[in-house]
């Protein structure tokens, strides 16, 4: 498996992670506000899912902590509880709301984002506990809203129901509209943000092959820097296999020096391909000796796992081919 693949896999899954908790979460909103009359709503249950559009949803949540808020207290007060706060939850939500926005701020997000993660799950919890406590609290006077389904809209659900005329409202909108709508603004924003990600990541894996390349290179050279001095009668090592070597199975050779790593020693590392030629020789006391040598790397899939190749020799220039191939012209860091 690519880097690439790898990439997407941990994204697909993190996207996962993220969205599984966040799904239920919004149920956890639309059920509370769904819990509260017709009456005291101030938002709709099905406008929470437009909580999934991105980027929108920053300055929807405000709305949202707040009118959840506002229908929470007002509910709370038509069933004659006086325990809990004015407007539930509010102070929390607006306070991991404020976070969430800072979270788009270089620097401040290191302690935004963490501070918002946990007055997120703070939040959440209040809401269920708030949530839960409605399914404890009698309504008086006017039929529960959250009526069982298959039962005339306004007629009573509940036994805890004490009497009073049906409350007759209009039909809202379905939720599934709602989870419908957020889901149409949400897929066509993420599969924006996917053709916008996926050719700059490509382009972060071509740069970060084309770095691993060239450190590649020079260790290749500082490996033939100490070849040349553990076997001066031989000179410089013209193959990457001399160079390379099982550390531990044995002393180092001319053949074996154990100088590389196995991946670089095999001519195939991070999507390029290493090379050791124009070996050139000298008779040095009747005996000949490599002075000099020329390595290349170049990429396996030009344009796909590098954009450019790579030259250096015996006196550690590197140069490179804007056409990734081993016509090395430029000098690195033009």
């Amino acid at each position: 498996m690519d880097t690439v693949t790898l990439i997407r896999v941990v994204a697909g899954v993190l996207v996962v992670v993220l969205i599984v908790p966040y799904i239920f979460y919004l149920v956890t909103l639309s059920r509370a506000l769904s819990k509260c009359s017709i009456h005291s709503r101030t938002l709709e249950p099905g406008t929470i899912w437009l909580l999934l559009v991105p980027v929108v949803s920053l300055v929807w949540h405000f709305f949202v902590v707040l009118g959840l808020a506002k229908s929470l207290g007002n509910e709370f007060r038509a069933r004659n509880d006086s325990g809990t706060e004015p407007e539930p939850g509010k102070s929390i939500g607006i306070a991991m709301c404020v976070c969430a926005a800072c979270g788009i701020i270089p620097i401040v997000n290191l302690l935004a984002l963490p501070a918002h993660v946990v007055l997120w799950i703070i939040y959440w919890s209040k809401i269920a506990d708030f949530s839960r406590r409605l399914d404890h609290v009698p309504v008086i006077g006017v039929a529960p809203l959250y009526a069982q389904q298959g039962l005339p809209p306004g007629m009573p659900s509940s036994p805890q129901w004490t009497g009073g005329a049906p409350v007759v409202t209009s039909r809202p909108v379905p939720v599934f509209v709602w989870v419908l709508v957020g889901l149409a603004a949400f897929i066509p924003v993420v599969l924006i943000l996917m053709l916008i990600a996926i050719p700059t990541i490509g382009v972060m894996k071509r740069h970060a092959n084309e770095t691993s390349a060239i450190n590649s290179i020079r260790a290749i050279t500082q490996a033939e820097i100490q070849y040349d001095s553990a076997y001066p009668t031989d000179g410089y090592a013209c193959s990457l296999s001399s160079l390379g070597g099982e550390p531990g199975s044995g002393a180092p050779t001319p053949t074996s020096a154990e100088l590389i790593q196995a991946d670089l020693a095999s001519g195939y590392k991070s999507g390029y391909i290493f090379n050791i030629t124009n070996c050139t020789k000298a008779t040095v006391n009747s005996a000949e000796r490599i002075t000099g040598f020329t390595i290349t790397a170049v990429p396996q899939v030009p344009r796909k796992t590098g954009d450019r190749g790579f030259c250096s020799d015996q006196s550690g220039a590197i140069e490179f081919d804007p056409n990734a191939g081993t016509d090395c012209t430029q000098t690195l860091g033009q």
